[in-house]
């Protein structure tokens, strides 16, 4: 699979996506000015499972993703 591509095929990166992110409000959060990582793939920045908002997100609902955080996946 494409990096493109992401983990969940099909989601992408818009802007109306974007709003509905929690990854910038996430005590986990690795990346400044970066979202989405349920469709862009793990961080290399990530750090330490400090929290994850993920189940809370309108994309992760949207989607019926399962699992959680996205950015260390």
């Amino acid at each position: 699979m494409s990096d493109k591509q992401g983990k969940y095929f099909g989601v992408c990166t818009s802007y109306h996506h974007s709003k509905g992110c929690r990854c910038p409000s996430c005590p986990s959060y690795p990346e400044k000015g970066k979202y989405m990582f349920c469709s862009k793939g793990k961080s290399p920045a990530f750090g330490k499972k400090a929290g994850c908002l993920c189940k809370d997100c309108e994309i992760y609902r949207k989607f019926r993703f399962e699992g959680e955080y996205f950015c260390t996946e």
